[in-house]
């Protein structure tokens, strides 16, 4: 009934209708009922109702139809009568119309969030103990000067996984990052003061020093903040180094919170999609072509997800041959050689995995809205609820 099957000819009833039959009134009831949506084509797809209201007129009809029966040995009407009450039985009934794959795409979105939860909980706790790391430090001497500095952005001096500990490693990381973009600045300052010495056009030279003094102020500011922070004493250095992990921490819990949320989002609207997903079976028939796009987006994504799963799974690993001159072959899977390969695999496996899961939250949302407003009144409700509202407001005024 999905698919607006009809048995009979409709043709075929409305001659009856102005045949001599002595049920010719009764067919002339049924073919009415049959075209009771107007301004149509009637045929296959055209014979379910629409709408509450039709869906009484035709039951109406066909109530009439049965009561101008003359000849009761008549099986075509008697069948016609029938599936024309199956039909509005079906169309006056509630349907469950969700679909299984898009729940669960959600399920799967659902667990990688529930996941993805996990480990924001564990930056939170990484970032808390920083904090903690800070708050315990001991007071000591923190001076320390320029020329001793190291300029190189990737030296292991840097103590990036080590600031935490001290006031001096911290400090040491602070000055460290200030005099490797100082250095930064003064090497692009070269490089345009070099390129502006060959140049043959004087704009392009005029351009090329003006690039060349830009990056030169930028290295006075680098080395003006160098030696604000460098002045700081320890309680300066420790109030800084809580700010800045305490900015991490409040943007470790901002992201948890932000995960949680939707995911507690997606599992309200689970149950809330499949009540959503119960229309009568005329309001069915009416979002009939819309209902199979959707139905074939959600295959669609399935099946390209599925593609991509297979295309992951045939790519082939490298393997390196070594043979030795006693003629002995030996086969080994490097990583490194592999390394390609791997992101290959990886890539498609995450690009499958994601398209199921935002394929299907968004055809889910959308399928809620729409059934929400689609398939229940809530006019009812809200006046309901506005009734509350203004008469909670008026006793509020009188007290």
């Amino acid at each position: 009934m999905r698919d607006g099957y009809l048995s009979f000819d409709i043709i075929e009833v409305k001659k009856l209708s102005e045949s001599d039959s002595p049920n010719a009134e009764a067919y002339g009831y049924l073919y009415q009922a049959v075209t009771t949506q107007a301004g149509t084509d009637k045929g296959i797809d055209d014979i379910y109702p629409e709408t509450a209201l039709e869906t009484e007129q035709m039951r109406a009809l066909v109530d009439k139809a049965r009561k101008a029966r003359v000849d009761m040995s008549d099986k075509y009407l008697k069948i016609c009568l029938d599936e024309l009450d199956e039909i509005l039985d079906w169309s006056s009934t509630r349907h469950w119309n969700f679909q299984w794959q898009v729940i669960l795409g959600v399920i799967l979105t659902v667990a990688f969030l529930s996941w993805r939860v996990d480990q924001k909980q564990e930056s939170v706790e990484h970032d808390q103990e920083l904090v903690a790391e800070v708050e315990n430090w001991e007071e000591t001497d923190t001076v320390l000067n320029w020329d001793t500095t190291p300029d190189d952005l990737y030296s292991p001096a840097g103590f990036v996984n080590y600031a935490h500990l001290s006031a001096k490693n911290f400090k040491l990381l602070s000055l460290y990052e200030q005099k490797s973009y100082y250095a930064s600045a003064v090497e692009a300052a070269d490089e345009y003061a070099a390129k502006a010495d060959t140049a043959q056009s004087r704009d392009v030279r005029k351009s090329l020093e003006e690039r060349r003094d830009e990056s030169l102020d930028h290295a006075k500011e680098y080395r003006k903040e160098f030696d604000r922070i460098n002045k700081m004493d320890f309680k300066d250095i420790k109030k800084m180094a809580l700010d800045e992990y305490g900015s991490w921490l409040k943007s470790s819990k901002a992201e948890k919170r932000a995960v949680r949320a939707w995911n507690i989002f997606f599992i309200i609207l689970i149950p809330v999609y499949i009540f959503a997903e119960r229309p009568y079976g005329y309001t069915m028939t009416r979002t009939r072509a819309e209902s199979s796009t959707l139905r074939g987006i959600s295959k669609f994504t399935y099946a390209l997800s599925a593609m991509m799963m297979s295309s992951a799974a045939s790519i082939s690993w490298i393997q390196t041959v070594r043979k030795y001159s006693d003629g002995r072959t030996e086969s080994t899977l490097d990583a490194g050689t592999n390394a390609h390969v791997m992101i290959m695999k990886a890539c498609l496996y995450i690009a499958a995995f994601a398209l199921v899961c935002v394929v299907s939250c968004i055809l889910m949302l959308y399928m809620t809205i729409q059934g929400l407003r689609r398939n229940y009144n809530w006019a009812p409700l809200l006046a309901k609820a506005k009734n509350a509202a203004s008469s909670a407001a008026s006793k509020a005024g009188k007290n």
